[in-house]
């Protein structure tokens, strides 16, 4: 619901409906609609974190650190189809500027961006990247692969085969290493 209608938009009534369940037992749980909101996006970004951080073990599995951002690019785009809907909470959070963007940015996204860009400085030290680059391939990455399944449902309607039927995932995930290749 959240994902739909954005933090606001959506009562304590309507979680408990769709739920099946009385909203006393909503409150019961979570003692207001934004704890409930933000345990929510919580448990997401624990995934999140959990993808972020095997990758140092990932991208020192190999000699070769293109090869270890390739792997990482892979797991990354499987994270992403496997996790649409806490996704577009998340990207709705982001574009109504709502009330818990300030807590999420200090919270997961900065650590996520740092991390990242340390990880990047680590494989490819030796190289001169700027870090403003590296932070512009992250968001490039990032958004280039959040976006195609934020339009699923789009895709589903444009092309002959559902965007995340094995096939198609693996020809996103060649597009990744691709978008890789021409910016490393």
């Amino acid at each position: 619901m959240f994902s739909g209608k954005g933090f606001a938009a959506v009562t304590t009534q309507e979680v408990a409906d769709q739920a099946g369940v009385d909203k006393r037992l909503v409150f019961y749980h979570f003692a207001t609609k934004e704890k409930l909101y933000l345990t929510t996006l919580e448990s997401f970004f624990k995934r999140i974190e959990a993808i972020v951080a095997s990758f140092p073990a990932t991208y020192k599995s190999s000699d070769d650190p293109l090869v270890n951002l390739l792997q990482f690019s892979d797991n990354f785009t499987a994270f992403v189809a496997l996790h649409q809907e806490p996704i577009r909470i998340v990207i709705r959070e982001i574009m109504d500027e709502g009330p818990f963007l300030d807590t999420l940015t200090e919270r997961y996204f900065k650590p996520m961006f740092e991390m990242g860009n340390r990880a990047l400085k680590d494989m490819f030290k030796g190289q001169k990247k700027p870090e403003q680059q590296l932070l512009h391939f992250l968001i490039s990455f990032g958004g280039a692969n959040l976006f195609y399944f934020l339009i699923t449902p789009l895709l589903r309607r444009l092309g002959p085969s559902d965007p995340l039927d094995p096939e198609n995932l693996e020809k996103r995930k060649e597009e990744m290493r691709r978008l890789i290749l021409r910016n490393v």
